[in-house]
């Protein structure tokens, strides 16, 4: 695992983060979790910090999902509980951040990178960049997911990003807001700084007032979906349903 999983530079006001797992692909690890909650609750209180920018590294993936390897393997209740609670508590830690939080996604926003992405302020993309929500089809509760978008985009919307799972069309994701805009690769980061600093001009009472009275319902979703969430993904993964789902994905694939 590289010494910092979470990379943070400061462009003038506007703080970076980058996200650095080993991995390319940006598996969020409770890790990388801890360190951007910790970050963005940093960032709040930090006077010298205008707005925030996520951003999966060059070359790199925005995040392929959540790391839930040694609570699916282990099966404890208590183990499992644990890492879908600290999943809401980043959801929540960055819906509180009242400071203006841009997201650059670029090659894969899938699962778990898919949720944090639709969370912030606004979000850049490439034209190549995958967004997928793909958790139903592979046999993994989708509660968390299902809520979001359908609170966020309406049912319909809901439905066909979830229960289909599959890579959203450029133009729906421009369509449905869930991209506000897209740029080439090598913009990504420049445009998203520039878009940073300027939400992060705006007067910050206001700004950080309307941000916080708005996000407040959004987070009282997330909190009744909570033990919901630890409940359904607990009965999926002490099953092993998703597993016998893959291995029979598996099995066809090969014959």
């Amino acid at each position: 695992m590289p010494d910092q999983i979470l990379l943070k530079q400061q462009k003038g006001n506007i703080l970076l983060l980058t996200f650095n797992h080993e991995k390319a692909q940006n598996p969020f690890s409770e890790a990388l979790q801890d360190a951007v909650t910790a970050a963005i609750a940093e960032a709040e209180n930090d006077d010298n910090i205008n707005a925030i920018v996520l951003y999966g590294g060059e070359n790199r993936s925005f995040s392929v999902g959540g790391d839930f390897k040694e609570a699916v393997e282990l099966g404890d209740p208590a183990i499992i509980a644990n890492a879908l609670n600290k999943v809401v508590d980043l959801y929540v830690a960055i819906l509180k951040c009242t400071k203006p939080v841009i997201a650059a996604v670029d090659k894969h926003a899938i699962g778990m990178g898919f949720q944090v992405a639709i969370l912030v302020d606004y979000r850049i993309c490439t034209e190549t960049t995958s967004f997928i929500m793909p958790e139903l089809k592979n046999g993994v509760a989708c509660t968390l997911g299902c809520a979001m978008t359908e609170y966020l985009h309406g049912r319909f919307i809901m439905q066909e990003i979830c229960y289909e799972g599959n890579k959203i069309p450029i133009n729906n994701l421009i369509h449905w807001k869930i991209v506000n805009e897209t740029v080439t690769e090598s913009t990504l980061v420049e445009r998203a700084i520039e878009k940073a600093k300027q939400y992060g001009a705006y007067p910050s009472k206001a700004f950080r007032g309307t941000k916080r009275i708005n996000n407040s319902r959004f987070i009282k979703l997330l909190e009744e979906v909570r033990q919901h969430t630890i409940d359904v993904h607990t009965d999926v993964f002490i099953s092993k349903e998703h597993r016998r789902h893959m291995e029979n994905i598996l099995g066809r694939n090969k014959s």
